[in-house]
């Protein structure tokens, strides 16, 4: 298949005119200056008009059009793949909730199953566990009964008859018994994530040396930042190997503390996450999340007293509202797409439009809209 006439953004995020992106076996294999003959026999797409960057990476999402990771279905994984398509995402880490041990089980299981298929949208990159290693003083919208602290032996119990990379990422409480030594066990095999976590910043940062490299959508279900006490979101921040989610709705935090934080972190270690929930694609309602009913309206959600429980956003409309906050385009596709794939050391393999990666790539109008995606070279939504 050839792309032609194309406006790109290469593998130096610079915007380069009128391009020709030749794709075979799934993967870029050349990229030239539009002209000349094709050969007879090749597929000619002709993007005239349109800007092609990489896919957009979402490596923390619950679910979308009614469907959910921690359902165990492999029909919600097609449903959320398909949405998540639509929205310019090509890959994601489909992310649970604490749920019991069997629940789990049948979640990696299914998302083992959807791996081996064809793809119908956006491709999974391996599961993401949130929970259960979380605080219960902060696992909010989660069931506190399914927390416990940090073990080896769980996650080996889970995985008993699975492959291994089935799970991606793990999330921690770094405070919680056990923390140190999971880390030190799992960090070769895991991204492991500070998360839901009330953890001081000497705790954190004893976490972080220990192997901890990434954390959980910044700000939210932590300890607030102080002069007197920086906690986890000062340790994340101040770490310049440590890389951080922000959700960039609007909503889970403040337009001017998402300006801060992004000039804190830069443009190499942001990284733009959904959070999305089951609501997200849907009308307002009241919807189902982990086992607690969560209100939506306007698209904020809500499980009491204005506490808010996931999201309904996605990386599209977030890449859109950093734009809308003044943050360059191509630092902010970075946060979208490079950096969610240097975080899971694939960025070897996608993340952004280079020869020899797969051919991930969302063509956008002059009005940032989505309207051709492609997986490994695969057109799976155009509008």
């Amino acid at each position: 298949m050839r792309l032609v006439h194309a406006n790109i953004v290469d593998s130096s995020f610079s915007e380069k005119p009128d391009m020709t992106i030749t794709i075979s076996g799934g993967r870029i294999a050349s990229i030239t200056k539009t002209g000349g003959m094709y050969p007879d026999g090749d597929e000619v797409c002709d993007l005239s008009g349109l800007t092609l960057i990489p896919g957009f990476i979402d490596l923390h999402v619950h679910g979308a059009m009614g469907a959910d990771t921690s359902d165990g279905k492999v029909e919600g994984l097609k449903v959320i793949s398909s949405y998540l398509a639509s929205k310019g995402v090509t890959s994601f880490c489909p992310t649970t909730m604490m749920i019991p041990k069997e629940a789990m089980i049948s979640v990696l299981a299914a998302a083992d199953k959807f791996r081996d298929m064809k793809t119908v949208g956006a491709r999974i990159l391996g599961v993401r566990l949130e929970g259960p290693f979380l605080s219960k003083e902060k696992c909010g919208v989660q069931k506190k009964e399914y927390a416990m602290d940090p073990s080896a032996e769980y996650v080996y119990g889970i995985l008993k008859d699975l492959p291994e990379d089935i799970i991606s990422i793990i999330d921690l409480a770094p405070e919680l018994p056990g923390a140190g030594a999971f880390v030190s066990e799992m960090k070769d095999k895991y991204v492991i994530s500070a998360a839901h976590t009330a953890a001081s910043y000497e705790t954190c940062r004893e976490l972080i040396k220990a192997g901890i490299s990434h954390g959980t959508h910044l700000f939210n279900a932590m300890d607030p930042l102080s002069h007197h006490a920086p906690g986890a979101v000062g340790a994340l921040l101040e770490d310049p190997d440590v890389t951080c989610e922000l959700i960039c709705d609007g909503l889970h935090i403040h337009p001017a503390v998402l300006k801060i934080a992004y000039s804190v972190l830069g443009e190499d270690r942001t990284v733009v996450v959904s959070d999305a929930m089951r609501a997200a694609g849907m009308p307002d309602g009241e919807y189902d999340l982990g086992g607690t009913m969560v209100r939506v309206k306007d698209g904020r959600t809500d499980f009491g007293n204005g506490r808010l429980a996931g999201s309904t956003t996605d990386i599209h409309a977030e890449f859109l509202k950093l734009l809308e906050l003044n943050i360059p385009f191509c630092s902010a596709l970075k946060a979208c797409t490079l950096n969610p794939a240097k975080v899971l050391h694939i960025d070897h393999e996608t993340g952004s439009i280079e020869v020899g990666k797969y051919a991930e790539l969302v063509a956008l109008d002059d009005e940032y809209r989505v309207r051709k995606v492609f997986v490994k070279g695969k057109l799976v939504y155009e509008s």
